[in-house]
């Protein structure tokens, strides 16, 4: 640090002019951050096996019980060990077969399907397979899976004791009430047809059903983890998945290596996963820029700008619109926001404009609960919510403070600096009407179980991403009633309208779809009307991998999806451009091996 005193001994000032000296040349010889790859790939062609693949996130795991988890940070991890019945191709969004042979047909009426597993599925090895699980000095083979733990892992999801949020998406099977209130043993509309075969019996025809079938709840999961580990399974998962969890530091990594027991020969491709938890969107730019990571997919708006000028980035990031919304949630059943006119002065009081201005331009600008690529969303949707200030202050007079509200409101928001920056935002956007803001942030983990408890948070920055390619994702899940629980909620704004309710139940069984747009499209409506959120932005995400990364592309429904990839070893250390790169990528020059 520079001295404090005013004068110093002539010898002082020498040697502080020698350092002075030395630091600049230490300075100048130091090599510039690098602007290009440091890192390309050996030139295979094909897919190779072996390496490690390093990815992050900025904040902590929950935990790994399908289940239970329903966050895009545990799904990353849970779409390495688990595999469904059935998936989507990243490509076209069609449903593909995964652990099924096929994917069925509905029977003529729309109410029953009939699932056929692959002959060559076992669960991943795991000590619980054991005979003596006390001597086992490693895990053992992991059981062939069978139609009946596709039964009990879904009635095991449905069971009242679980308290799955996942529970919404399969109450048109048959029998699911029963089940739920103690009256039958099974799910009479889950029917074992044989060692290999399932069938599922549904009260109407739902036009959603295949897509919750691909969802992790549905995922088939080993009773046996269950019975051994209980509250604890989701730190232990068994699964049929491609990788097996073999260390978590709380907080800090998680290590996933290769199942042997994988069903699909040859894969997966990469040795060992590394996902770094609680890495800062700057920490993670710079470490990926020195090749310690392979895959970014946050920056904030300096890096945003920085890696979009570096032409040689080029072929290896994509710019896209994420399916997504984000909003200001608001506690329909806490005052002040039990009344409507409260909760619309939020909505257009919050200067979106302003705020895709601070993030580089890198948010499309939504005032509805429907992302755009879905069909239902509407342009021109009545009422939809923007920045005006006349009708925010219009509302708090309506809502009884026409001068604003008499105490300080709490903003509960995920840890991070992004987090802080978007309370900060809407303190300053509140603070025009009236409202007073005090930033509450908590670990994503505390934040997620305390936003889905009843009563418990005022107000959050929400955010939801697609689970499958259908309205009802967005509009059943976060706007039905049925999706408020005394905890797990995933109506996290506690959000009730009968009318909603009706038009969403209809549309799950319309099976004329210009109609059932028709009823998303005026269930949308209502939902802005009477604001439980307050409707803001879509994301425009880039994200960035390594040259030597192959087959990795961003897939629509599962965030940072890792499963495919395969690394192109040994990778090569490549010079410093020699000239400013055109738009053109130059060719790279070897320094040699892997460092």
């Amino acid at each position: 640090m520079p001295s404090t005193r005013r004068s110093e001994s002539l010898a002082g000032l020498v040697g502080l002019g020698a350092l002075g000296i030395a630091g600049l040349l230490i300075a100048v010889a130091l090599p510039p951050a690098p602007t290009a790859p440091r890192y390309a790939g050996a030139g295979h062609e094909t897919p190779q096996r072996g390496g490690t693949f390093v990815f992050h996130h900025e904040a902590d795991v929950r935990g790994f019980d399908p289940h239970i988890a329903f966050d895009e940070l545990s799904n990353m991890g849970i779409k390495l060990m688990y595999e469904g019945l059935i998936d989507y191709d990243r490509d076209t969004l069609e449903l593909v077969p995964r652990l099924a042979e096929a994917v069925p047909e509905p029977s003529e009426d729309g109410r029953t399907y009939r699932f056929r597993l692959r002959a060559d599925i076992r669960f991943a090895d795991h000590v619980v397979f054991c005979e003596d699980p006390e001597t086992a000095p490693r895990p053992c083979p992991g059981r062939p899976i069978t139609a009946e733990d596709v039964r009990w892992s879904l009635e095991h999801m449905l069971a009242t004791s679980t308290g799955s949020p996942g529970v919404t998406f399969f109450e048109l099977i048959e029998g699911v009430e029963a089940y739920r209130e103690g009256e039958a043993s099974h799910v009479s509309g889950i029917r074992v047809l044989d060692e290999r075969t399932v069938e599922m019996q549904l009260l109407r025809a739902d036009q959603t059903f295949l897509f919750a079938m691909a969802m992790t709840f549905a995922y088939p999961v080993a009773h046996e983890a269950y019975e051994v580990y209980g509250d604890d399974v989701a730190r232990h998962p068994v699964g049929t998945g491609a990788y097996i969890l073999e260390r978590w530091e709380p907080g800090v990594q998680l290590d996933f290596v290769r199942n042997p027991s994988f069903f699909i020969e040859g894969q997966p491709y990469v040795d060992r996963m590394v996902y770094i938890l609680n890495l800062s969107r700057q920490a993670a730019v710079m470490r990926f820029r020195n090749g310690e990571i392979d895959h970014i997919h946050r920056q904030t708006p300096a890096d945003y700008r920085l890696l979009k000028s570096y032409p040689a980035w080029e072929p290896y990031r994509l710019e896209e619109p994420k399916v997504n919304i984000w909003g200001i949630g608001m506690n329909c059943e806490l005052a002040p926001f039990d009344n409507r006119h409260m909760r619309r002065a939020v909505a257009f009081a919050l200067n979106t404009e302003r705020w895709k201005r601070a993030r580089a331009g890198r948010l499309l600008l939504s005032g509805q609960p429907i992302p755009r690529p879905l069909p239902g969303f509407d342009p021109d949707l009545p009422g939809q919510h923007h920045f005006d200030l006349d009708v925010a202050r219009e509302e708090m007079r309506l809502a009884g403070y026409p001068d604003g509200y008499p105490e300080p409101l709490t903003l509960t928001m995920s840890d991070g600096e992004t987090a802080r920056f978007y309370g900060e935002l809407v303190q300053q956007d509140l603070r025009a009407i009236g409202i007073e803001i005090e930033i509450r942030q908590i670990s994503f983990p505390i934040w997620l179980q305390q936003t889905g408890t009843r009563r418990t948070v005022l107000m959050a920055l929400q955010g939801w991403s697609m689970d499958y390619p259908d309205a009802a994702n967005f509009l059943d899940i976060l706007f039905h009633s049925r999706s408020i629980h005394e905890t797990d909620s995933e109506n996290k704004a506690f959000y009730s309208n009968p009318e909603v309710d009706r038009l969403l139940d209809a549309a799950r069984v319309e099976r004329d779809r210009p109609t059932r747009l028709g009823m998303y499209r005026e269930a949308s409506r209502i939902i802005v009307d009477d604001a439980p959120w307050g409707f803001t932005f879509s994301d425009l995400a880039m994200e960035m991998w390594q040259p030597y990364v192959h087959n990795y592309r961003p897939n629509p429904v599962w965030s940072n999806f890792f499963r495919d990839v395969w690394l192109d070893l040994p990778r090569r250390r490549v010079a410093l451009w020699e000239r400013a790169p055109t738009r053109s990528v130059p060719a790279l020059t070897p320094f040699g091996g892997r460092p």
